[in-house]
């Protein structure tokens, strides 16, 4: 198969991530796949093209024929001016169609098909391509530098349990923050535990019928009761989210000021460590690569990707 690796152009060029290193690309040139790379690809986070060169990879300047390739893998969705370049071929990314319908109107129109990474999950429903914890680590290191108070003197609410909220826990109990996590139980008596608050973080999976109806667990009356130059860390990024202030943002532009509170809400975290989460990404999707380009159609695809296919018609 031949396989496209595009540079990210999205945030105003401050998403700077290759979603594929060298080491990975190797692989792929052994299994006998052409892979053809942008140059510049890597450069944002020091792989020089030669390393791309050197792994067997062909290194192409023009955008239009990269996304004329049979497979073509990036990080973020595409630009509009990037959907208009896919022609009757697969798009591997991060997709997230169900807040962005527009995507795949724009797929169908270019009669594309796309296979979303965040949808791809094991039989445990676990997602096999994700920086959650780091993305919870990477926002509680940036509340904390805007909080202006030293970690150990913030007061954390902490809205979640999973995986996001993990990641930030550690580092908000490793650098000795004070931390409250709440309860499900405790949601009616929000009000109470908001109170005197540095930084609110919300990791909480709110249900699509919350969010439809715009059911709100912390309103934007609620918010002065939170310490001066309060932080609210949104690490889901649902919109509508259980924070009727909190709308997403993007890596370049990643805070704004709501009812005299600093909100961060942005669309992957993990790129405020670009050379980490690169290299995890790298590697998870290596092996869901190796899968795709061996079988001879889309309708041979396992199960658990054909749950990530999106297939406009």
């Amino acid at each position: 198969m031949e396989i496209a690796i595009v540079k990210e152009i999205a945030a105003g060029g401050r998403e700077i991530r290759p979603i594929l290193l060298p080491r990975e690309v190797k692989r792929l040139v052994e299994e006998g796949h052409g892979v053809f790379v942008e140059k510049g690809l890597g450069a944002r986070i020091y792989i020089p093209d030669s390393e791309y060169k050197n792994a067997g990879a062909r290194l192409i300047a023009n955008r239009k024929e990269l996304f004329k390739k049979a497979l073509v893998v990036k990080l973020k969705p595409p630009m509009p001016e990037e959907f208009r370049l896919l022609r009757n071929n697969l798009l591997f990314c991060m997709l997230h169609a169900e807040q962005n319908p527009r995507y795949v109107r724009m797929l169908r129109k270019r009669r594309s098909k796309a296979i979303a990474m965040e949808l791809i999950r094991n039989r445990a429903g676990e997602r096999l391509i994700t920086c959650c914890e780091m993305a919870g680590e990477q926002g509680m290191l940036m509340a904390f530098h805007l909080a202006r108070k030293s970690p150990g003197d913030c007061s954390v609410l902490m809205l979640g349990y999973g995986a996001v909220a993990g990641g930030s826990l550690k580092a908000a109990f490793s650098l000795g923050a004070k931390v409250k996590i709440l309860r499900k139980s405790e949601y009616r008596y929000v009000r109470h535990f908001l109170r005197h608050r540095d930084i609110v973080v919300n990791a909480v999976s709110w249900p699509k019928e919350k969010r439809d109806g715009k059911i709100y667990l912390i309103t934007k009356d609620m918010l002065c009761l939170m310490n001066k130059g309060g932080i609210i860390l949104d690490l889901s990024v649902d919109y509508p989210s259980p924070i009727e202030s909190c709308h997403p943002t993007l890596i370049d532009r990643p805070t704004y000021e709501a009812g005299g509170i600093t909100h961060i809400s942005i669309f992957g975290y993990p790129g405020l460590a670009p050379i980490s989460s690169a290299a995890r990404y790298s590697r998870q999707v290596l092996p869901i690569l190796l899968k795709i380009a061996a079988l001879p159609s889309l309708d041979r695809l396992p199960l658990y990707l054909k749950k990530a296919l999106i297939n406009p018609r």
